[in-house]
């Protein structure tokens, strides 16, 4: 009975993953179809840019100058305690923020701020008949609803995620000045020195392909969800589990990708 639940639940989800996936390529698709046709919705675009993007910018610099404070007094606390010195406490926090605190823990901001929104309101117009409304209207909603939601949210990603790391490394040189004596020019020299554009690089590409996750695992819960307003709830809320839960095994997959690069 066991064996036969688990295998079961194996099957739902990746039949999920997979119809998720597909979704993933059809928007892509639909991207490249506006492109070519010359029929890309900027006005939706730009709105989506602004909502998802600008609308998230002071939680994501209130939150990330705390990370980057945080970063300094446990890298300092704990080099202390080990080595007995704190010299490289602004190479690993920088280190650290810019390979992967920086990127997943932006997206995962990102998500449980735009996440559930996008998955609730594609939820409320399939309940409410809209995406039928669409169809018959000869529109894609893939077209319509998902493509300007899926450039928004990578475009509010990646910036956000520069956004973030330049605030909690600003924040780390403050506290290092405070806390070890650190002067600024020290603090940024020793970031530079051992902080090279790879690794910028790789956290843009992280930034990139979690905020792609974004707006697809949200949209498939939306149109996948039940017909009454509690379906819609619980589609908001598996959009933010799920496309958490995404990120995490992603960014393990491009960790583990770029380290063996």
């Amino acid at each position: 009975m066991i064996m036969t639940w688990l295998g079961r639940a194996l099957i739902l989800k990746v039949g999920e993953f997979l119809a998720t996936f597909f979704l993933w390529i059809s928007t892509v698709l639909s991207m490249i179809k506006q492109l070519l046709k010359l029929k890309f919705r900027a006005r939706e675009t730009l709105l989506q840019m602004y909502l998802l993007g600008v609308q998230s910018v002071l939680i994501m610099v209130v939150a990330m100058g705390f990370v980057g404070l945080m970063l300094i007094i446990e890298l300092a606390f704990h080099m202390n305690l080990v080595l007995k010195h704190d010299s490289l406490v602004p190479a690993f926090s920088a280190l650290l923020m810019v390979r992967e605190l920086g990127p997943v823990i932006t997206c995962l901001l990102l998500t449980s701020r735009i996440g559930a929104g996008i998955a609730a309101e594609i939820g409320s117009m399939k309940i409410s008949e809209q995406l039928d409304a669409l169809k018959m209207l000869s529109i894609d909603p893939i077209d319509y609803l998902v493509v300007p939601r899926w450039i928004g949210s990578v475009f509010a990603a990646v910036t956000l995620t520069v956004i973030s790391l330049a605030i909690a490394i600003w924040g780390g040189a403050f506290l290092a000045a405070q806390k070890l004596g650190t002067s600024p020019g020290e603090y940024f020299n020793t970031v530079f020195f051992f902080v090279k554009f790879p690794d910028l690089a790789h956290c843009i590409v992280k930034s990139a392909v979690f905020g792609s996750l974004i707006p697809i695992v949200a949209a498939y819960q939306g149109f996948n969800c039940g017909s009454d307003s509690a379906a819609v709830g619980e589609a908001a809320t598996q959009a933010v589990v799920r496309t958490s839960l995404y990120i995490i095994i992603a960014d393990f997959l491009l960790t583990y990708l770029f380290y063996a690069i």
